[in-house]
C-alpha cells in the first residue's frame, strides 16, 4: 500500500487518485470520492446512531460515517483492503471492521479484482467455495440501525436477502448500488436489488450515478 494526499490505497490503484483529482472535493482536510452522493443520503437519515458500511473497501465513505454516527460497522473480505482502512480509520474509535463477505446465506468464496481500480472487487461467480468467509447481516443482530450503504459490485441484491430481519426492524435509510451491467454477473436484473427492497415497503428516495437511495415511511 501507498499513502496519497493523506489517503492509503492499495498498491497499482490508479482509478481512484483520477476521480479524486478530478472532482477537487477537499473533506476534513483530505481528497474525498463520491462525497455528493453521502451528503444526498444524509438529508433523508433523521437518526445517527448506528450506520452500516456494506463493501467498505478502503474507508473512504467511512471515515465521514464515523464522523456523523455515534457507531459504525463496516464489512470487507480483502485483505489488502483492510489494511489501508486501518490506516485510513486510525484514531475513529467509533468504528469496526468485520473481515468477511455478506450474502445470503453462510459460505466460502473466492473475490476477483480488476486491473485498473481496487474498487473494482466482487465475488467471482465462476468459482465455487474458496477461502473467504461469507455470511449474513441479520446474523450480527445489529440494533438502532439507521443508515446502512452497500456497494459491492453487483452482489447488493444477495446482501440484501441476508439482511431481511434487520431491514424489516430497523427501517434504514439506504444507499445501494445497482450500475449498469453488475448485477448481470450474478443472473440479476440491473435493479434486483432496488427491486427487492421495495418489495419489502421501502421506497424509492433518488439516486445518483447507479446508486440508489430508499427508506421506509413513517
Amino acid at each position: 500500500m501507498f499513502q496519497w494526499k493523506g489517503i492509503w490505497l492499495p498498491d497499482g490503484e490508479t482509478h481512484l487518485i483520477e476521480w479524486m483529482e478530478q472532482i477537487n472535493k477537499i473533506v476534513d482536510g483530505k481528497p474525498s470520492y463520491q462525497y455528493h452522493k453521502y451528503e444526498a443520503a444524509m438529508k433523508f437519515v433523521k437518526k445517527r446512531r448506528v450506520a452500516i458500511d456494506v463493501g467498505s473497501h478502503i474507508g473512504l465513505w467511512a471515515t465521514h460515517m464515523a464522523r456523523d454516527f455515534d457507531l459504525v460497522h463496516c464489512f470487507e473480505p480483502k485483505l489488502d483492503h483492510r489494511k489501508c482502512w486501518k490506516k485510513n480509520m486510525d484514531g475513529k474509535t467509533n468504528s469496526c471492521l468485520h473481515a468477511v463477505a455478506l450474502g445470503e446465506g453462510t459460505k466460502q468464496v473466492t473475490l476477483f479484482t480488476g486491473p485498473s481500480s481496487s474498487g473494482d472487487t466482487r465475488i467471482d461467480p465462476l468459482i465455487n467455495g474458496g477461502v473467504i468467509p461469507m455470511t449474513t447481516l441479520d446474523s450480527y443482530k445489529l440494533e438502532e440501525v439507521d443508515f446502512i450503504k452497500i456497494d459491492c459490485e453487483g452482489y447488493e441484491y444477495h446482501v440484501l436477502k441476508g439482511a431481511e430481519e434487520t431491514l424489516l426492524r430497523e427501517k434504514p435509510v439506504i444507499c445501494v448500488e445497482q450500475k449498469p451491467g453488475h448485477g448481470q454477473n450474478f443472473g440479476l436484473t440491473e435493479l434486483a436489488g432496488v427491486e427487492y427492497l421495495e418489495s419489502l415497503g421501502a421506497v424509492r428516495r433518488g439516486g445518483i450515478q447507479g446508486d440508489f437511495f430508499l427508506s421506509w415511511v413513517d
